[in-house]
């Protein structure tokens, strides 16, 4: 009993710490956010299922994320749908707008969406898993089928359009640092983490 009690309060952190870049990640390869949300639904409820022996361990990490990865792409088979969306549903409403002096309001969203919409289809996905799923090169090279050298220069080809994208929307009047910092609470990582100009 108490270790059924204490396997589900491990279960309800993993549940709380992964749903939502799950369905982050999820967006980035299929267009229904309720459709996304089912599939994290349905790998968690196989997690608690069948693969108990995952729950409190580094492994169920990743195993998530391959798994919401095949999920999505039976379902883009299924339905014949191969297109990317915007995360601009997850992004919470208070943070979306920056002030800046002397030109109109940025927003954050919007700037993230579309940053990452500049992103080749491979590129995006290898830069959602590393920066959203904080999955290591290795385990992204095994989960699309890649190697660990396509994985190191899709991330750098996706930091250097990243950077390019701050330089053209003039979002540096923000600040040097002030740029770097939207672009990463948006994707929800620690902003000098991944994008250091």
């Amino acid at each position: 009993m108490q270790k059924d009690s204490s396997l589900y309060i491990l279960y309800k952190q993993a549940f709380h710490a992964y749903y939502q870049p799950l369905c982050q990640y999820a967006l980035t390869l299929v267009a229904s956010a309720a459709d996304c949300e089912d599939m994290v639904q349905e790998i968690f409820l196989h997690v608690w299922e069948k693969k108990k022996e995952l729950i409190g361990k580094e492994e169920l990490r990743y195993y998530l994320f391959t798994a919401i990865r095949n999920r999505c792409l039976n379902y883009l088979q299924k339905n014949k749908k191969d297109r990317f969306t915007q995360l601009t549903e997850w992004e919470e409403p208070v943070e979306t707008i920056i002030e800046r002096d002397w030109e109109e309001p940025v927003d954050l969203a919007g700037a993230v969406a579309e940053a990452l919409d500049r992103l080749p289809l491979r590129c995006r996905e290898v830069f959602v898993l590393s920066r959203m799923g904080k999955l290591t090169y290795q385990q992204i090279a095994e989960t699309t089928g890649i190697s660990v050298k396509t994985v190191e220069n899709q991330i750098g080809k996706a930091l250097k359009i990243m950077r390019l994208f701050v330089r053209e929307k003039r979002l540096f009047s923000l600040s040097p640092v002030g740029a770097i910092i939207w672009l990463a609470h948006c994707v929800g990582v620690p902003a000098l983490s991944w994008f250091f100009l």
